[in-house]
Order: C-alpha cells, then sequence, then structure tokens
C-alpha cells in the first residue's frame, strides 16, 4: 500500500537566524501549505551548547498516499522552495520514504556561492555523477548532502532508477 508515509529533513541556516525563525513561527502559516505547517519545524534555541556558528532548523511529518506521482513530487517541491526562498539557508536535505521508494533530496542556495563556487560544485556534481538539475535559486539534486560544505558523492544508481521510474517525466525547474 502506498498509504503510510514520511518526510524528514534538515535546513542549514546561515547569519540570519532571527528573521528565517520569524517566517517559520509567524508567517508559514498565512501560506496555507498543504505538506508543510510551522508545527513540523524545530527552529532550535541559538545558545551554546545547543549550537555552533550556524543553526539547523528540522522538520519532519507522516502523510497519507506522499508523492505519489509527478503532480504531487512537483507540488511537494514548490511548497519547500517557498520556505527555502524565505531563509536564510545555505544547504537543506530532505528524506522522503514512501511505500514503493526512499529518497533524500538537496538543495543549494546557489545565491549564498561566488562563481568560483558554483563551478566547483557543479564540477564535483558532475565527477561523482549527482543526478542534479539548476534553478534560478537553486542547485537540487537526488543524494544525500552534507550540510556545511555542500559535498554529494554518488548515490546508489538503484535509487536513482527507481525515482526516474516513478516519476518519468519529471523535469526541473517547474
Amino acid at each position: 500500500m502506498i498509504e503510510w508515509n514520511n518526510f524528514f529533513g534538515a535546513i542549514l541556516i546561515d547569519r540570519d537566524y532571527e528573521n528565517s525563525k520569524k517566517y517559520i513561527e509567524e508567517e508559514l502559516i498565512m501560506h496555507n501549505f498543504y505538506y508543510f505547517h510551522p508545527a513540523i519545524f524545530s527552529t532550535g534555541v541559538k545558545e551554546i551548547p545547543f549550537y555552533y556558528d550556524y543553526m539547523l532548523f528540522t522538520f519532519g511529518r507522516t502523510a497519507k498516499y506522499f508523492a505519489c506521482d509527478n503532480r504531487e513530487l512537483n507540488n511537494f517541491i514548490v511548497e519547500f522552495e517557498e520556505i527555502l526562498n524565505n531563509l536564510d539557508f545555505l544547504n537543506a536535505q530532505v528524506r522522503i520514504d514512501t511505500d514503493y521508494a526512499n529518497y533524500d533530496l538537496f538543495w543549494v542556495n546557489k545565491n549564498k556561492l561566488n562563481a568560483t563556487e558554483k563551478t566547483e560544485i557543479i564540477n564535483q556534481f558532475e565527477e561523482y555523477k549527482v543526478k542534479y538539475f539548476e534553478s534560478e535559486n537553486f542547485y537540487f539534486g537526488i543524494g544525500e548532502i552534507d550540510l556545511h560544505t555542500s559535498w554529494v558523492e554518488t548515490y546508489n544508481e538503484e535509487k536513482i532508477q527507481e525515482f526516474e521510474s516513478w516519476y518519468p517525466n519529471f523535469k526541473y525547474p517547474f
């Protein structure tokens, strides 16, 4: 059955913790998103020893019939990217666990990279055969990311094939 599913993840916040936290706690609810609600987020506490240098927002929830076709996956990504566009973040990771397959998706904030860093990350993606896409604001891809370094290594080829099988017409950006 494809009705028992969940997703969870993390967003590494750069410097503007207070405004990012305010968006999650006060403004996110106004979007009336289907997948995301402020209550599924933990925005941490900016108090030593509970953070070091960067804040980490985490989130997660269960879902029924989650992302079982291109349209639903696209809607999920659109909502998540709307959230990311309102946060001062470096990188983000989402794990999607479904009855039919499990995937790790990542986002790198291009606006936080200089030209040299953009070239380096693309070279690294290509060297490690990372399945990635590029939009105006993000490098988005399938794989596990190191939230601090943006490092993504080769992802399980079987998982990529499963993704392509479940979402045969997936295109990004939308």
